[in-house]
């Protein structure tokens, strides 16, 4: 039976109800993502001389001066729907990129039932694709990596499918992976997000490794990561490329990559690297988002060297995300607790009078504009 694309969608994201496991780890992790996000804006409004208070159903309310900023976890009032649903494009993303004179991975759309212009672009490349949701997901939802072959595929676009019927198969692009986080054209910050690593102790397995992990996530404080480690099809593919499975029992003191895409990683595997970049590639990112409309970007970036101007031989755009999180730039290896990027965002927010509502009487400027015009 050929189902119409509405139920096609709903069909295919019911799968995930069938991950009981997944969706109770989600349900944990969301819990502890609301927790952070309480103390990070109560903090950073501590720090610009404002006060916040929890306003209920998931919003946050700082007020200063008779104006208020309210947010919801690391999104704020900037961006409009059409940009997000559009930027969450991935297919759309590349065209809009191109239209800049940017290169793009090699990509080709394809979906689980017809699998033929994914397995052409591995054939075309040589090398291995990265198969991805077009949209409706973040975090690195559905991804996997290191696919080389139609029984990878298979599994890999099933995983995706759980996410969006419409997938995107794009050429695997080596280098390290930067969020570079800009707002009004102004880079705020990047950093290097490794991907997740642990370290074995000539006991556990793998497996057993990445549990404990999700349980000091949950449990430990400093926050560490807001995401859980997942034993994924990305990191069933990277483990075995590295000759491991989820039952390997790592030595002790031996490092193991779990898997290759950084969305899950923990605050160790991400590094500040926001006088790194070269000038030519913030001037890009600056013009990019500009042009584009996007005014609060967190730009991702794969390339062998951020010092390095990109080139598609040192790296390329991949994504933009308009609604970035903020815990990538306050989560970083050595970084201190005065929350930078949110108080930044806050004082340029207040003093732009951008996405914020008036909470007191304010001279009335349209008042005065009609006078002075008149």
């Amino acid at each position: 039976m050929a189902f119409s694309p509405p139920l096609k969608r709903t069909a295919f994201r019911a799968l995930r109800l069938l991950d009981v496991r997944g969706e109770l780890a989600r349900l944990r992790f969301a819990a502890l993502r609301r927790g952070y996000y309480d103390l990070f804006w109560i903090n950073a409004a501590k720090h610009i001389g404002a006060t916040c208070k929890k306003w209920g159903f998931g919003y946050h309310r700082i007020d200063r001066d008779g104006l208020g900023v309210i947010v919801r976890l690391s999104d704020v009032r900037l961006d409009d729907h059409l940009t997000l649903d559009l930027m969450g494009n991935k297919l759309l993303t590349y065209r809009l990129l191109a239209e800049q004179g940017l290169a793009t991975p090699r990509h080709a759309r394809f979906s689980f039932s017809d699998l033929a212009p994914a397995l052409s672009l591995i054939g075309t490349t040589g090398r291995p694709i990265v198969v991805k949701p077009v949209s409706g997901t973040g975090g690195g939802n559905g991804v996997t990596t290191g696919v080389t072959s139609r029984g990878d595929l298979i599994k890999a676009a099933w995983l995706a499918s759980r996410f969006d019927p419409d997938l995107i198969a794009e050429e695997q692009i080596e280098g390290h992976s930067y969020r570079l986080l800009l707002l009004d054209g102004v880079l705020l910050d990047a950093v290097r997000r490794d991907p997740p690593r642990l370290m074995g102790d000539g006991k556990r397995s793998i497996r057993a490794l990445v549990r404990a992990e999700n349980r000091k996530r949950l449990n430990e404080r400093p926050f560490t990561a807001l995401s859980p480690l997942r034993l994924d099809r990305d990191a069933v593919n990277y483990l075995a490329a590295q000759g491991l499975t989820p039952f390997s029992r790592p030595a002790s003191g031996e490092t193991v990559v779990i898997k290759r895409a950084v969305n899950q990683n923990a605050a160790s595997d991400n590094h500040a690297v926001t006088h790194s970049v070269h000038p030519i590639t913030e001037a890009a990112c600056s013009r990019l988002a500009t042009n584009l409309g996007v005014r609060f970007a967190g730009i991702d970036i794969l390339a062998r060297d951020i010092a390095k101007p990109l080139t598609r031989e040192n790296g390329l755009i991949g994504e933009i995300n308009t609604t970035p999180g903020l815990h990538h730039h306050d989560l970083v290896a050595g970084r201190s607790a005065d929350r930078p990027v949110a108080t930044a965002l806050l004082e340029h927010l207040f003093q732009t009078r951008s996405g914020v509502v008036v909470t007191a009487q304010q001279p009335d400027r349209t008042h005065h504009l009609r006078k002075v015009s008149g």
